[in-house]
């Protein structure tokens, strides 16, 4: 199994800015998220919730949704990256996955999951790692760029 601190962060966290990307120009809030196992790719996903009116169609649901079968065994050595800290319906998503390991870019100052983490003990013990500020100022860019007012909503770190 690797070492989910030995990966290259800014590597994986450039591929969910890519997705993001692609959420923007489509005209979805630009989102986007990789899964990694072993120090590859193993899904992809991207926010549509506009383009398909599916409001649960965010980034982190579509890369879980798309290999859904491959967690059953091997969920506990993945990594996943988002463009944008989880809200509340994905981070549950994640943890019941069990995907253990979570790296995002921006904080959402709007959802602000830390505490809400930190005050449930079933989700505290099961996110393993929870790293933030990864290419944040990349992604922020992309929100800026593709959907301004959610651009308020998210925090880089830096003040």
């Amino acid at each position: 199994m690797v070492n989910p601190e030995e990966l290259d962060h800014e590597y994986f966290m450039s591929e969910a800015i890519k997705e993001a990307k692609i959420a923007g120009e489509r005209g979805d809030l630009p989102v986007g998220a990789v899964i990694v196992h072993e120090g590859k790719i193993i899904s992809r996903g991207n926010n549509s919730t506009k383009t398909n009116q599916n409001r649960t169609l965010h980034a982190e649901m579509s890369a879980i949704n798309n290999h859904a079968a491959f967690w059953q065994q091997h969920a506990r050595e993945c990594v996943i990256y988002t463009s944008l800290e989880p809200c509340i319906m994905c981070l549950s998503t994640i943890v019941m996955t069990n995907i253990r390991h979570i790296v995002y870019a921006v904080e959402d100052k709007y959802m602000n999951m830390k505490p809400f983490i930190k005050s449930n003990d079933y989700i505290d013990q099961r996110v393993h790692s929870y790293t933030g500020g990864i290419l944040a100022e990349e992604s922020f860019e992309v929100i800026q760029t593709y959907h301004e007012e959610m651009a308020g909503l998210v925090s880089t770190g830096k003040r």
